[in-house]
């Protein structure tokens, strides 16, 4: 019921123009240099006061990998930013993954943030778990599910809404940088973002063998 009622109010508000309350701070780590890494992170602004985080994971390492979730990448951020939906957005990343025959060639993470009320929406596809980090702890968000571009007429993609309040940081995170302690390190985070961002790449299993990236988002009030 509360989730529902914060939809519902959420657009009420929106008849009108937004009127951005907050901004987003997005701190990457990884460890490759952006060219040679195939976990691909861009960030934009949407309409109608959003704004996108999305870390696309291609997979494998090396030049495919990189191609992969470049493709995924740009082709996201340029529907988004027309205004599609995300939901719509996303099936036709699985739909044009299904025809070309490249099922688990990618995975998606992608936060919607809205800048007026400082709701976040999680889009999941194929994903590592995601943490909500705060003052008691941290939170999982999300499961591991299969990737896009299975089949055209599945969607297989889920959701999760969250409040991002402030002090709070929200954590994406490719395969290649989760492990089973993530959780742990999450919670017993005490220190700036930047400090759990490296606290996260130090420990994780990261090998010549794949790529890691961890992205830390936070709203701050303007």
């Amino acid at each position: 019921l509360s989730a529902f009622l914060q939809d519902l109010a959420d657009r009420l508000s929106r008849r009108a123009e937004p009127v951005a309350m907050y901004s987003a701070q997005v701190a990457v780590f990884g460890n490759r240099p952006e060219e040679e890494n195939g976990d691909r992170c861009l960030r934009f602004a949407g309409t109608e006061g959003k704004y996108y985080v999305l870390l696309c994971d291609g997979m494998g390492t090396g030049m495919g990998a990189v191609q992969e979730s470049r493709t995924a990448g740009n082709m996201l951020r340029q529907l988004l930013t027309a205004g599609f939906p995300p939901e719509h957005a996303l099936r036709s990343l699985n739909s044009l993954c299904a025809l070309r025959q490249r099922a688990g060639a990618v995975t998606i993470d992608l936060a919607r943030l809205q800048t007026d009320t400082g709701r976040v929406t999680i889009y999941k596809w194929g994903a590592m778990p995601s943490y909500l980090v705060h003052e008691h702890g941290a939170d999982a968000i999300g499961t591991p599910c299969p990737p896009p571009g299975l089949s055209v007429t599945e969607h297989r993609e889920t959701t999760h809404k969250v409040s991002l309040k402030q002090g709070q940081l929200l954590v994406l995170i490719s395969d290649g940088a989760h492990d089973s302690d993530t959780l742990r390190r999450c919670m017993n985070h005490t220190g700036t973002p930047g400090a759990l961002g490296r606290s996260l790449m130090s420990h994780c299993r990261v090998t010549a063998e794949d790529d890691a990236t961890v992205v830390i988002i936070r709203l701050i009030p303007l």
